[in-house]
Parts: C-alpha cells; structure tokens; sequence
C-alpha cells in the first residue's frame, strides 16, 4: 500500500471549503489538520457564523482549528509530522518556523497567473481591470507576499459578463485540478518550481470601502469592470438623494441599440428608465443598471421602476458622483 501524503489545511471561504473537500475525496491524502480563521458576525442580526472551511471540516469529524494567531499552534502542529502545509484564501501570514514544520513542502494555492495580481483580491483585481484571462498557481510559501517559486499554473478566460461569483467557481474547479495533477509529482520529487519574473510583478490589494462607491465621472467600461468585480459581494453602491443604492448588475448600453434616451451630460443622471433597467450617464458612454437595492430594501430588477412607477428614481435625477460621507 502507497503511503498516504498528510496534509495540514489552512482556508477560510467557500473556494478554500471546495479544495478541501477535493483533498479529503483523494485517495492519496490524509487530511491530518484543518485550520481557518475565527468564526464571525454576520448578517444584520450580527450572528457569529462558521467559516466555509469549518463546515466542511466538521461535515467529515475533522477537527477545525480558529487561532487569532496561527504561531499559537507550533506545538500542536509540530506533533502531526505532516508532509504539505497547504493553504488557500486563508487570510493570516504563516511565520517561517510553522512554514518549515512541511516536511516536503508548503505550499498555497493563488488564485493569479503569478507573478500577476499578488495579494488578498487577485479575483477581483483581474475583472476591475478588464482583464481577459486569469488562472492559478501552485506556489511555494515564502516570508514574502505570494513570492515563492511556482509549480505549476492553469488558466482561464474571463467572460465579459462574468463577476467575482462566477469567476471564483472556475478558479475552484481550476485549483481543485491543480492540486490533483501535481501534488503527487512534488511529493515524489519530479516536479521543480520555478522561480517568478519579478520584472513582471503586479498587485491586488484588498478591496478597500471606498473603492466600492462609484464614480460615474469614469467611463462605462471602467464602472461595468468595477460592479462585475464587487458582485456578488460586498456590491458596488451610489448616492441618490440621501439614500444608499447598492447596484448589482450593469450592462453597457451600445451606440447602435435602439434605445430611446436623451443624452445630458451630466455623469450620474438619469436619462431613461425603459421595461430592462435604468440608464445612466457616465464620463463616456451610458450604463444601465439592471439590479438595484435601495437602502433597507430588497435587492430589485431595475425594471421595476418603469414596471411599477416606483417614485424614488426618475428621469432627470442624478446620482452623486462622488460622496464620501452621508
């Protein structure tokens, strides 16, 4: 009988959760540890809610370790005799004494074509871009910021109207295939990493809050790119009268569409609402929102506001451009 690679898991959300369960089905593997971050608040009732990576731990009694500081499980972690530290999408720096308890290798699975787009948003930094192709990478974990030498990396196209939702589902299945064709070979020693271009080296910092505002001063490509990269989460928003609106979904609207609208330009107005959305005037060119969520209500099809005569957008009124505190 082969002897089994042991693994110790460090993830946090739902793409972290689909390696795992990918892990634990591989007839290669032992999944000898499992650790994510504490468990958090959320929703508007503020209810302490396990990780993605929590629930599939316990779904197959693997014990699912939550240190603030992952230094305070050496000791434990130094009893597992472990073959790979493997991490996705966990959201801590690993000290280099936990690193080198691997006693082949450790090694975190990025969700970029490395060296492009290191750091905590590689996903949405590609689509906020208007990048049109992304991918994987299987690294190994240095002191420095996803800047270890890479095994190996897979790509895949990014759609136009794909957003951050659709586009983590393919880097999972991506990540998923990665971790099934070459974990074995670096166990076995056949499969040698090679070391990133830093001539070619770009960043994705988290996303910051405001960077989730949109300015209609940009061009309709740009703010397309930006809800499609904020979608479906934390979601894209804009200041009307007062109130908050997350936007959803957008969609450019093409000079030849036969669309009836009257051009102000003002960015941010109003300048049609027809049976599909609300089009809006942007630094160039005319966005139409497709779904919309005003403050303290449900998410809506933005056709509701010509469907239903809602009164709290009409043509004429203008989005803020631009409105940092409320």
């Amino acid at each position: 009988m082969n002897k089994k690679m042991r693994v110790v898991f460090c993830g946090t959300p739902s793409i972290a959760a689909d390696l795992l369960e990918s892990l634990i089905l591989n007839d290669d593997v032992e999944v000898v540890g499992v650790i994510s971050q504490p468990d958090k608040p959320q929703g508007r009732n503020r209810v302490l809610t396990p990780t993605a990576v929590k629930e599939s731990a316990q779904k197959h009694n693997l014990t699912c370790f939550q240190p603030s500081k992952i230094s305070d499980l050496y000791a434990q972690l130094q009893t597992l005799k472990f073959d790979f530290l493997l991490t996705c999408a966990y959201g801590q720096f690993i000290p280099l004494k936990i690193l080198k308890l691997a006693q082949c290798e450790a090694l975190n699975v990025h969700g970029s074509l490395l060296p492009q787009y290191r750091g905590g948003a590689p996903i949405q930094r590609a689509i906020m871009n208007g990048e049109t192709t992304t991918g994987v990478s299987l690294m190994r974990m240095v002191q420095g910021m996803d800047a270890g030498p890479v095994f190996a990396t897979l790509k895949t196209k990014i759609d136009s109207n794909d957003d951050s939702g659709s586009l983590f589902l393919k880097i999972s299945h991506l990540g998923q295939k990665i971790l099934t064709d070459n974990l074995k070979k670096i166990y076995q020693g056949v499969l040698l990493p090679i070391e990133q271009d830093l001539s070619q080296v770009s960043y994705a910092p988290i996303i910051s809050v405001e960077e989730e505002q949109i300015d209609w001063s940009q061009s309709a490509e740009t703010i397309k790119n930006q809800v499609r990269a904020l979608s479906p989460a934390p979601i894209a928003y804009s200041w009307l009268n007062h109130q908050r609106y997350k936007i959803k979904t957008v969609r450019i609207v093409e000079p030849s569409e036969n669309i009836f609208f009257k051009e102000s330009g003002i960015p941010g107005s109003v300048i049609g609402i027809d049976k599909e959305g609300i089009m809006v005037q942007t630094g160039q060119g005319v966005i139409k929102i497709l779904e919309i969520q005003r403050q303290g209500k449900k998410m809506l099809l933005a056709s509701a506001y010509f469907i239903n005569q809602l009164r709290d957008i009409n043509v004429g009124v203008n989005f803020d451009i631009i409105k940092t505190t409320k």
